[in-house]
């Protein structure tokens, strides 16, 4: 239905005020080249959209009292802290650095199977300000079921697992970053 009120290219580029301003202030449009279209909308539209996509983080305490803790819809994401806080906002600094290197290499992360459905997760990343923005969107599994206290979350176990396993693939610097996280889940089994 969006196409059918499709724009030409050249009608954006000889009114593109105009057609800014019906994006921004109205709904999104669809643009059409040859036989390409693409989707133009607004910050404050796909701020919105994204919110389908909670980046959710699972922890666990480890015998330390260090917590470790993951991304749930970003396995390889994962980080360790002293406190809560500080998990979350090396998960991140994790997450910021991830999304970079996924747009600097988008159409090798986009194309592979495991990492495609990362990419509203990385956009919704990469529309925040700085690491406070993006740590305050993370949201401890234990919070949205109000769970308290230190009771581990045995999925991070099959992350590291994973990671593990797939650690020759693209992972380098977030292995290498997570070496700690490894090193306490074996010491724990």
């Amino acid at each position: 239905m969006l196409l059918q009120g499709v724009v030409t290219k050249t009608d954006v580029v000889s009114n593109f005020d105009d057609f800014i301003d019906a994006v921004v202030g109205g709904k999104p449009q669809a643009v059409k080249r040859d036989g390409d279209v693409i989707i133009a909308i607004s910050l404050g539209q796909m701020l919105e959209l994204l919110t389908a996509y909670p980046l959710n983080y699972e922890y666990e305490v480890d015998e330390d009292g260090r917590f470790a803790g993951s991304i749930c819809k970003i396995e390889l994401i994962v980080a360790d802290g002293a406190t809560v806080e500080e998990l979350r906002l090396n998960l991140a600094n994790q997450l910021m650095e991830y999304a970079k290197d996924y747009m600097n290499d988008f159409s090798r992360y986009f194309n592979a199977p495991n990492t495609r459905p990362h990419f509203p997760y990385v956009l919704r990343v990469l529309l925040e300000d700085d690491i406070e923005a993006v740590a305050s969107t993370l949201r401890s599994v234990a919070e949205d079921s109000g769970e308290t206290g230190s009771g581990g979350h045995s999925s991070l176990g099959c992350v590291v697992d994973y990671i593990e396993k797939h650690k020759t693939r693209h992972f380098g610097k977030v292995i290498e970053d997570n070496n700690a996280i490894l090193k306490a889940q074996e010491d724990k089994n």
